[in-house]
C-alpha cells in the first residue's frame, strides 16, 4: 500500500514534487523537468509550488524555494527534515485521520449522522472518504490477511507511524517500571507508545484481539504491562501477547533472545525449517565456521524469530528512509546472496515486504561478530609524499570518516586492491586515487566511487569463474 495516498490529492502531489526537488543534484531546477518528471501541465507544477512554498514558510517562518519564470531554487530549510514536518501537517488535516479517529473511539466506522454533527460534512463528501477509506484498508489487509483486528490496528498504527503522527501521551502508562524498556531510545518509545495508544483505544472499544493473531507462547506474558486495561485476566493475556510479539519485532525487544521455545507449539516445525534454509543460504560464506558456532546459533534465532512475526505484524517500510542500493553497492557478494536467502524463503513463508526483510537479515549478518562481508573488502594502501607522521594523520581521518568495509594500512602488498597517495605512480599497475592534503569532499567522493568500482569488478570476476 502507498501510504501518501491517506493524503488528500492536492497534498500528496506536493509531497512528491517536494521529493523531486530534493533529490535533484542540481541547485537549480529547470520548471520544464519537473513538469515531465511530475507528467503534469505547467499551471499544474506553478500552483503545487506557490502552495507548497506557502506550507515550508507556514511551518518554519522562512520560504523553502525561490521561484522565478522557468527555474525553482531551493533554500537551505529545503530539506529532509522540513519534509518530514510537511507530511505529518498534512496527515493530521486529512479526512482519512478523522475516520481513523473514530474507527479507533466508537469501535465501528462512523456513521453519516455522527460525522456530520461533528465535523459538519455533507453527505456525498462523507461517502467519498468512506469509499477511499475502504480502499486503502482493503489494500493494506490484502497483503497480509491474518484477521480482521490485527489487520485494523496495524493499518491504523502503519498510518500514524508513516506520517510521524501521535496524537496523544499515555499519561497513565510509566514504561520504566518495565525491565526490558528502561533504556529504549526515543523512536522506540514512540513506536511503543503508539501500539499502546491503539491497543487501548480498541479494548476501551470493546474490540479484543484474537487468538490467531499471536505467534509467541504464552510463557512471555508479562502481567505488568497493560495492568491499566479493565478487562479479564483471559482477554489480557492476549492483548499482552499481542504487543509483546510486536515489541520484539519492531525492535524495541531484543528479537535476538527468542528461541524457538519462544514461539506456540505450531509455529517450532517453522522456526526449524525457517533457521535452515538461512543457514544452506550462508553456508559458502562461512569461513571457520567452528569458531563461530555461538553466533551462528543467534543470527538463525534472529532471523528466523523474524520471519515468523513478519507474518503476523507489519510495519510499512518507509520509502524516504530505507535505501538498499547501498548494500548492493558496498557489499555485492553479500547483497547477491542475501537477495537470494529472501527469495528462497517467499517461496515457502508469506514475507509481506521483501524489502524489509532483506534490510533485516543484512544489517544483522553486517553487525554480528561473524565475518560474513570478506568477499565485498578492498584492500587500501596509504602512502603520501610527506612521510609516516602525514600517512598517520590520513589513516586516522579515514578509518573515523569512512566505514565502507575497506582493510586500510600503509604497506603494499599483492593483495592491495586500491593505492591512495598525492602524487601519480606510473609503474604501478594498480588502482590509484590521487589527493590533496587534507582531502576535499570531492576527493572524499572520487575515493567512494572508486571503491564501488573495484567492488563490482572483483564481485562480476567472481561470478565468472
Amino acid at each position: 500500500m502507498e501510504f501518501l495516498n491517506v493524503l488528500n490529492d492536492f497534498e500528496r502531489d506536493k509531497i512528491n514534487l517536494f521529493t523531486r526537488i530534493l533529490d535533484n543534484p542540481n541547485r537549480e531546477i529547470e520548471l520544464r523537468n519537473l513538469q515531465e518528471s511530475m507528467s503534469m501541465s505547467r499551471y499544474k507544477v506553478a500552483n503545487l509550488l506557490e502552495s507548497l512554498n506557502y506550507d515550508i514558510k507556514l511551518l518554519t517562518e522562512y520560504s523553502g524555494m525561490t521561484i522565478n519564470a522557468h527555474t525553482v531554487i531551493p533554500a537551505k530549510n529545503f530539506s529532509r527534515h522540513t519534509l518530514s514536518m510537511m507530511k505529518k501537517y498534512y496527515f493530521e488535516l486529512s479526512p482519512m485521520r478523522v475516520l481513523m479517529i473514530e474507527v479507533l473511539d466508537e469501535g465501528n466506522f462512523p456513521s453519516f449522522q455522527k460525522i456530520e454533527v461533528k465535523y459538519s460534512w455533507p453527505k456525498t463528501f462523507f461517502y467519498q472518504q468512506k469509499n477511499k477509506y475502504d480502499k486503502l484498508y482493503e489494500e493494506f489487509s490484502n497483503v497480509r490477511q491474518v484477521d480482521e483486528e490485527s489487520d485494523l490496528r496495524y493499518f491504523i498504527y502503519n498510518s500514524f507511524a508513516f506520517f510521524g503522527a501521535f496524537p496523544a501521551k499515555l499519561e497513565h502508562l510509566n514504561m520504566r517500571n518495565n525491565k526490558n524498556l528502561q533504556s529504549i531510545s526515543n523512536t522506540q518509545k514512540f513506536k511503543a507508545e503508539l501500539m499502546l495508544w491503539i491497543v487501548e483505544k480498541r479494548v476501551l472499544s470493546k474490540k479484543i484481539i484474537s487468538e490467531e493473531s499471536l505467534v509467541i507462547s504464552n510463557e512471555l506474558v508479562d502481567s505488568s504491562l497493560l495492568t491499566f486495561l479493565p478487562i479479564t485476566k483471559k482477554k489480557l493475556q492476549r492483548e499482552t501477547l499481542f504487543v509483546i510479539q510486536f515489541y520484539y519485532y519492531a525492535g524495541i525487544m531484543n528479537v535476538g533472545e527468542l528461541t524457538a521455545a519462544a514461539f506456540k507449539k505450531e509455529e517450532r516445525e517453522n522456526f526449524s525449517e525457517i533457521m535452515q534454509t538461512f543457514l544452506n543460504g550462508i553456508e559458502e560464506l562461512l569461513r571457520e565456521k567452528n569458531n563461530y558456532q555461538d553466533e551462528v546459533t543467534k543470527l538463525c534465532n534472529e532471523i528466523s524469530s523474524q520471519v515468523i512475526l513478519d507474518r503476523i505484524c507489519f510495519i510499512q517500510t518507509d520509502q524516504f528512509s530505507l535505501n538498499i542500493q547501498y548494500f548492493g553497492d558496498v557489499y555485492p557478494f553479500l547483497n547477491n546472496r542475501v537477495s537470494r536467502i529472501v527469495d528462497e524463503l517467499e517461496q515457502h513463508w508469506m514475507i509481506p515486504d521483501k524489502k524489509r526483510a532483506y534490510f533485516n537479515i543484512i544489517t544483522s549478518m553486517l553487525t554480528s561478530e561473524i565475518p560474513f562481508s570478506l568477499k565485498d573488502r578492498v584492500i587500501l594502501c596509504i602512502d603520501f609524499s610527506g612521510g609516516s607522521y602525514v600517512n598517520s594523520y590520513i589513516l586516522s581521518l579515514f578509518k573515523s570518516y569512512v566505514n565502507i568495509n575497506v582493510d586500510v594500512s600503509n604497506v603494499l602488498t599483492s593483495e592491495t586492491d586500491l593505492y591512495l597517495s598525492d602524487q601519480y605512480i606510473e609503474y604501478q599497475l594498480i588502482n590509484q586515487v590521487i589527493w590533496l592534503k587534507p582531502p576535499t569532499p570531492l576527493d572524499w567522493a572520487e575515493l567512494g566511487e572508486k571503491i564501488v568500482e573495484i567492488k563490482q569488478r572483483k564481485y562480476q570476476s567472481g561470478k565468472t569463474k
